[in-house]
């Protein structure tokens, strides 16, 4: 999207917060190295992870390397939503007509008949965001432009765009009808799918209007057909058989395990027999190390994310067995495993 550029105070602050994140992560394998020079590795740490994280404390109490990285990570993960909002607004003036020139096209939006999201997703602030996902009105472009584009890609060290496009290429056919894209938010996994599927027609829901509202911009952009739907994928709605393919990105982990093995039941009521799920979230934790699992829940600390440890540790494999799913796969990807793809067929 190629939006009206920010102004240079909201530029030279977006700057800041993208290099204090990647400088944390730096200080976080510096803590790391210096865990390992006092024997604590992920072979001597415990099995229980408030445990791992009570030594991780003790053993770094005198670190100055972790303190510091306490301390930056706290700062930007408090102020990265609000640095974004403070940078859209310096520029609302401007930025607001070329998005509203964008909300009419090819994509669809239906609101719903207002039903009231799930307080599992109402009452908690993802991410730190204050207010939640819909707290302002242009939260869903702040939060897919500002945020995942000029902070999230540049602070961290994987490419999550190409994650999301490398995800998409896993589903095993080419000739999928009709996808849906559960929890699509502001549209950039769907535009993976999209690109890997181009004669596909593209269903997406979400419980936040904001972000739904910016996934149809970014469709009426390319002229892409997308239905857009406030709703959630646990109890959706749709038609039993309506789907050949489902899919998630990075959306498990902000749910409880309780809705995730909803939203897999709901996948294979709507698929078609011989459909197709692809699901993308953060590593399970039973597939990498003690030292690599304390390392994303120490993360996820910082960013808000209540249900990440629970997610983390479901086996989503055998879940989906017991729903019915064949063909289950299910592996973290290399070479940064900061992602894991599960896959899973619909008998015929």
């Amino acid at each position: 999207m190629d939006a009206p550029a920010l102004a240079q105070r909201g530029r030279a602050s977006l700057d800041f917060q993208a290099g204090i994140s990647k400088a944390t992560f730096g200080l976080h394998f510096a803590s790391e190295a210096e865990l390992a020079m006092k024997g604590v590795t992920a072979q001597t740490m415990p099995d229980d992870m408030d445990e791992r994280h009570a030594l991780v404390v003790e053993t770094l109490a005198d670190s100055k390397i972790f303190k510091i990285r306490e301390l930056f990570g706290e700062w930007a993960s408090r102020t990265h939503g609000a640095h974004c909002d403070e940078a859209f607004e310096e520029r609302r003036a401007v930025i607001e007509p070329y998005l509203k020139s964008l909300d009419e096209g090819t994509a669809t939006l239906d609101y719903g008949d207002g039903e009231t999201p799930p307080s599992y997703w109402s009452k908690v602030w993802f991410h730190r965001t204050t207010g939640g996902w819909d707290h302002i009105d242009h939260t869903g472009y702040v939060h897919g432009e500002l945020v995942h584009k000029q902070l999230v890609a540049r602070g961290y060290g994987g490419d999550i765009f190409g994650q999301r496009r490398a995800a998409a290429q896993q589903a095993p056919r080419r000739d999928y009808k009709e996808i849906l894209d559960i929890g699509c938010g502001s549209g950039h996994f769907t535009q993976a799918l999209q690109e890997t599927f181009p004669e596909a027609q593209i269903t997406g829901i979400d419980w936040s209007a904001r972000m739904l509202e910016q996934a149809r911009r970014v469709a009426n952009e390319k002229g892409w057909n997308w239905k857009l739907m406030v709703k959630g994928g646990e109890n959706s709605g749709f038609a039993d058989e309506s789907f050949d393919l489902v899919t998630t990105f990075i959306l498990f982990h902000e749910a409880p395990p309780r809705i995730i093995k909803a939203v897999l039941e709901e996948a294979f009521r709507m698929l078609k027999p011989g459909g197709d799920i692809i699901m993308a979230d953060v590593p399970r934790y039973a597939e990498i190390d003690k030292m690599a699992s304390w390392r994303y829940d120490y993360l996820a600390k910082w960013g808000g994310e209540p249900y990440w440890r629970a997610s983390a540790s479901m086996d989503l494999i055998q879940t989906c067995k017991d729903i019915g799913f064949v063909d289950v796969e299910g592996a973290t990807q290399a070479p940064t495993h900061s992602y894991y793809v599960l896959r899973a067929h619909k008998p015929a």
